[in-house]
């Protein structure tokens, strides 16, 4: 088998989209691809599981309509792999050690295929453990074409996979929707609208800020008004209003009143 030299990135369409009667979809142009015997084809993709699976069903149909299709699941483990594909093949399974039901199984694989050749589909094979990998490995020896389909990580789990020298071709999905400039000029929009957004309120807390502080000055500036209680002015005494009178001298004003304090006529010094 030969290794592909690099991985191709290829764009896919629902057979359900309208298409060109002239243009074949990627299901059917992997189909074809298939027909050759012994191949060992990885399709990666993103993490949109939904549309994957819309390509896994288009896949399976394409391959459907010339070759017999076998599909596994990454939930197996090994024993369960070979059970899942003696069921598929109509081989009986009671009473079977994991080694007789490998050996049958491999023998089935030899023989003819009820339509075409036979075809191998691993859905999430990313998940696959080391020992299923090698597993898919020994079943390559066999007449049988397989599909390694799962995310895109899954081309670094095959890097350390011995399955990696029986890989023929290697395809990377865009199962995208958008195009790829439309799609980076969405990235690109959102992070710039977070940025601005970011800007925005780091720009308008200083101003709350300095507003609050504003506030607070302006309070303390103002001298507290002392309001006297209505409650008070019945307890205090009347007090007599006094009209001061007398003119403006120099001399102190004794602040209480003694009749002894009052000025007498001055004497004649004694000679």
């Amino acid at each position: 088998m030969s290794t592909a030299a690099a991985t191709s990135v290829i764009p896919w369409l629902p057979t359900t989209s309208a298409l060109q009667e002239s243009e074949i979809s990627l299901a059917e142009q992997i189909a074809m691809m298939l027909r050759v015997e012994r191949q060992v084809v990885v399709l990666a993709t993103g993490r949109d599981t939904g549309r994957m699976g819309g390509f896994l069903a288009d896949l399976t149909h394409a391959v459907s309509q010339h070759d017999s299709v076998l599909r596994i699941k990454a939930a197996l483990d090994i024993q369960e792999l070979f059970v899942a594909l003696a069921g598929q093949l109509n081989l009986p399974v009671h009473d079977l050690s994991p080694l007789q039901l490998a050996a049958k199984v491999g023998d089935r694989l030899r023989e003819a295929a009820p339509r075409g050749g036979f075809v191998l589909l691993c859905e999430g094979a990313h998940l696959f453990s080391d020992a299923l990998l090698e597993s898919i490995r020994q079943l390559s020896n066999y007449p049988i074409n397989i599909v390694l389909c799962g995310h895109r990580p899954l081309l670094r789990r095959l890097a350390r996979s011995a399955l990696n020298q029986r890989v023929n071709y290697r395809l990377e999905l865009d199962t995208s929707p958008l195009a790829t400039p439309f799609k980076w000029f969405v990235v690109l929009a959102v992070f710039a609208g977070l940025a601005y957004a970011g800007t925005a309120w780091l720009a308008r807390k200083p101003a709350r800020e300095q507003e609050i502080i504003h506030r607070i000055s302006n309070t303390l500036d103002t001298a507290p008004q002392l309001q006297p209680s209505l409650a008070l002015l019945p307890a205090l005494p009347t007090l007599p209003a006094v009209i001061n009178t007398a003119p403006e001298t120099d001399q102190d004003v004794a602040l209480v009143f003694d009749p002894e304090l009052q000025s007498r006529p001055s004497q004649p010094a004694k000679p």
